[in-house]
């Protein structure tokens, strides 16, 4: 009888710890995989299980699906799962990799340096909310001879401001491969490991931050200066190339119901010299941006570099059209990247930069 007591005692423990862990990843997303591994062929297999807490909404835009991208590096393949409409995506399936040999060593030392990186991504629907203007455009074309110059002006600067992709990065799991994690005796002389769950991180670009975290978001930017001969033609160039978000400041731009966007504006003295301003997009966690659409160029005299100011907005437009500020920051002869490209210049240099 007190062995029974026993048992159950052990039972409940294990169901109370399954809980409390279930209860510390509620609403983290997650990927679950399985590697395999056969020491004769050198072949690697991933098996991509599912995930779990994926993010079912861009602002207002519902994802079609998710797919994960699978790499082991150093190995030179790369795979994409299906995509699945579901936010707790089901996969399972299989890629495999032929990873490079070494000349001498064991089998304990064979993963040395070898790791996986899954990457989720969320596909946004490019042709949402475009159906009926698609239409009236086939109609317009149909019965005219074509545009006016006006719209063609306004169609090209629309196009040329912001290259956006719609893949939305929901973030990345990094795996090293040990030896000791080979625990399962497979068929045709494969070993392998149990499922694995791990929780998806934010992607980090590997860039310079100028504080570690970030509430509000971060850009990266790309600053040069190129001195003129006579002084008074003097060039800051700045363009943006990466917008990256928390989860958790991603889901407070959702709440706010609408689109956002990125606006760019260079000053002397408080009196506007040239500005920027992104298309609309819709909150994410990791935006990418075509550096050559996204340019702000300001032109000033040597005199004047200590009266210059470059500011860059996050903003947010709901619906009914209020504006809301959701971060920026400014760069002037204050800050360490102005003293940079201003030390070396027609020298770019890229720092990832927190909004504030």
């Amino acid at each position: 009888m007190s062995v029974n007591i026993k048992k159950i005692k052990n039972l409940l423990s294990l169901k109370t710890s399954n809980l409390v862990n279930s209860a510390n990843a509620a609403g983290k997303p997650q990927i679950g995989f399985k590697i395999a591994y056969n020491e004769d062929t050198k072949e690697l297999k991933v098996k991509v299980i599912g995930a779990r807490h994926l993010p079912p909404l861009y602002g207002n835009v519902r994802p079609e699906g998710y797919l994960v991208k699978v790499r082991v590096f150093p190995a030179r393949e790369k795979f994409e799962t299906q995509l699945v409409k579901d936010s707790w995506p089901t996969f399972n399936e299989d890629f495999t990799f032929t990873l490079p040999t070494a000349s001498r060593g064991s089998f304990e030392s064979f993963f040395t340096g070898k790791f996986v990186v899954l990457t989720v991504y969320a596909l946004l629907n490019s042709q949402q909310n475009t159906v009926g203007s698609k239409s009236k455009r086939s109609l317009k074309k149909f019965f005219s001879f074509g545009e006016n110059e006006e719209e063609k002006r306004e169609r090209r600067r629309s196009s040329n401001r912001m290259s956006l992709t719609n893949r939305r990065t929901v973030g990345a799991v990094t795996y090293n491969l040990e030896y000791k994690t080979f625990t399962l005796e497979l068929k045709n002389n494969f070993c392998g490991t149990p499922d694995i769950w791990r929780e998806i991180q934010d992607i980090s670009s590997g860039l310079d931050v100028e504080s570690r975290e970030s509430k509000k978001g971060s850009v990266e930017v790309t600053l040069v200066y190129s001195n003129s001969e006579d002084g008074n033609n003097d060039l800051f160039e700045i363009s943006l190339s990466r917008l990256r978000c928390s989860m958790s400041t991603m889901t407070e731009h959702e709440q706010l119901k609408g689109s956002l966007y990125i606006k760019m504006t260079s000053t002397r003295q408080d009196v506007l010299i040239s500005k920027w301003k992104s298309d609309p997009f819709e909150p994410t966690i990791s935006l990418k941006i075509e550096p050559q659409t996204a340019v702000l160029q300001t032109f000033v005299k040597n005199n004047d570099l200590k009266d210059v100011k470059i500011v860059i907005k996050l903003k947010c437009k709901n619906l009914v059209g209020k504006k809301t500020l959701l971060g920026e920051f400014t760069i002037d002869y204050k800050t360490k990247i102005w003293a940079q490209v201003i030390k070396v210049p027609c020298s770019p240099i890229t720092r990832m930069i927190n909004l504030e």
